[in-house]
């Protein structure tokens, strides 16, 4: 409940923050994109490792820290180099963090109650960040850099929070305190084997490439486009970035509940399929509120394409579970999020350039376009899986 809090606080401003506080340029908006992307392709795989051989909890705690102090950092110096530090900063402490949830979900529960339970966490964590929405909004008001600031600030509590009362009894570790390069290079090396065997583990790093290819270059330009291209009427725009991302959380509720029920028959081909179905509606999603001609229209459309991607992270994350083994689940994770962030590194600054070059409008297009590779990647695996079944 408070890391989905903390982190809402944090992101329903940060664009908007970037994008009128720090810069307005697209291509130095998507630099600090890049920066964030790079120190995640860079510890990714190692912190990954880390989770797996040694501890998930510890590598949840030491994350949260530095992920913490990385949205502490922008907040009391709003200078765009500092800021780009403050990305890297954070980018780190995300890498401790992402896929050892997850794997130490599975540890601790098993396969079958974490699948259920992936689904019905990420709705839970949508209710805490509907608080958090509303927390930022108001926040805002008063000043834009508060909620970052405040984010950053319950972040670090909820590690040292979890550093006391965070059990980890199902994990198995391959180290020790005395952990050596040796055991890292050995699961890493186990990793990239079984990867390299299984059809579906290939296809987890090569959609990692394509989502990031597109996200990169949509979510470092969609603030700016918002306040630039749009006459907001009525409010200010901190309460509209507030509205919209509320409006995303609760939409993704009733979404996330229908997708389990589904996936209670042939959850497997139903698995990629509705994946297949939720990355061609957001790219379309993403078009129409690119190019709608009045801001309400912009507004639907953007919550709509929203609503799917966040929805996507849950089922991918299932996907991805029942195909990697407990011993180097973390890892395979940690493969996906570094060959994300490689997309990002990339594709954001061409995005970028392209819209100081051009538009707003033609880099985001372009940027949205560059998802569909992932449609035939997911429809191949629910063909296998059917006839498998």
């Amino acid at each position: 409940m408070v890391a989905p809090f903390a982190f809402a606080m944090w992101l329903t401003m940060a664009n908007l923050y970037f994008a009128t506080v720090i810069t307005a340029d697209p291509f130095r908006l998507a630099l600090l994109l890049v920066v964030l992307e790079t120190a995640t392709f860079a510890f990714e795989v190692p912190t990954g490792l880390i989770a797996d051989s040694f501890s998930r909890k510890w590598s949840i705690v030491i994350g949260y820290i530095i992920w913490g102090g990385g949205f502490l950092v922008q907040a009391l110096v709003p200078i765009y180099e500092v800021t780009l530090l403050s990305q890297a900063i954070w980018g780190l402490g995300f890498t401790f963090v992402s896929g050892a949830p997850e794997a130490w979900l599975v540890d601790e529960l098993g396969q079958e109650e974490a699948s259920t339970l992936f689904l019905r966490g990420s709705q839970i964590a949508q209710v805490s960040t509907l608080l958090g929405i509303a927390a930022s909004t108001a926040l805002a008001t008063l000043h834009l850099a508060l909620p970052i600031a405040l984010g950053g600030a319950a972040t670090i509590l909820l590690a040292l929070l979890l550093a006391v009362i965070m059990p980890e009894e199902g994990f198995q570790p391959a180290g020790s305190m005395g952990i050596s390069f040796a055991q890292l290079r050995r699961t890493f090396s186990a990793t990239l084997k079984m990867v390299q065997g299984r059809p579906v583990l290939r296809s987890v790093v090569l959609i990692g490439l394509v989502i990031g290819s597109s996200v990169g270059g949509f979510d470092a330009m969609y603030a700016p486009h918002i306040v630039q291209n749009f006459l907001l009427p009525i409010f200010e725009p901190e309460i509209w970035f507030g509205i919209l991302f509320a409006g995303v959380t609760l939409l993704t509720l009733p979404l996330l509940e229908l997708a389990r029920l589904r996936l209670r028959q042939r959850p497997e081909s139903r698995t990629t399929g509705i994946l297949a179905l939720f990355a061609g509606g957001t790219v379309l999603g993403n078009l129409v509120f690119i190019w709608a001609p009045t801001f309400y229209v912009a507004a639907l459309a953007y919550c709509l394409s929203q609503v799917l991607r966040t929805a996507t992270k849950p089922l991918f994350m299932i996907w991805i579970n029942r195909h990697a083994p407990s011993d180097v689940r973390a890892t395979v994770i940690s493969l996906y999020w570094q060959s994300n962030a490689s997309g990002q590194i990339v594709f954001a600054p061409l995005f970028g350039a392209l819209g100081t070059l051009t538009s707003l409008r033609i880099a985001l297009s372009a940027a949205s376009l560059a998802l569909l590779p992932v449609i035939p990647l997911y429809r191949r695996h629910r063909r296998n899986s059917m006839e498998v079944a």
